[in-house]
């Protein structure tokens, strides 16, 4: 059965089409994350799987704690604000709002609004 499915007619063509197709896509994928990086510098301490995670959820703006230590040496976390309690079960809601800074040693620092 497999010398069967593997001498198909065009079987190899169709690979090397395709493998063609993965590079173009590839190419533009990394053209893409490129343009993130010159927007903003900081992502390139980022690998390409970690910049399109961050990407890919920009409506949830946690997605991006995971990989603060990789963008700012003195930030491990920040502080989301919390949505006034709803009746919805699953626990407290974030806003978008960032609170405070809190450093790997502990330190908290608050921001205001100005």
């Amino acid at each position: 059965n497999a010398l069967r499915a593997t001498t198909q007619t065009g079987l190899l063509d169709a690979f090397k089409n395709n493998n063609h197709l993965l590079d173009q896509i590839q190419k533009c994928l990394e053209d893409y994350l490129e343009s993130k990086r010159l927007l903003f510098p900081r992502f390139y301490f980022l690998s390409n799987d970690e910049l399109l995670e961050i990407l890919s959820q920009t409506r949830n703006p946690l997605a991006v704690q995971p990989h603060l230590r990789k963008c700012f040496d003195a930030i491990q976390k920040l502080e989301f604000g919390i949505a006034p309690a709803s009746d919805q079960p699953g626990g407290e809601t974030h806003t978008n709002d960032i609170l405070a800074l809190l450093s790997p040693e502990g330190e908290r620092v608050p921001l205001t609004k100005g």
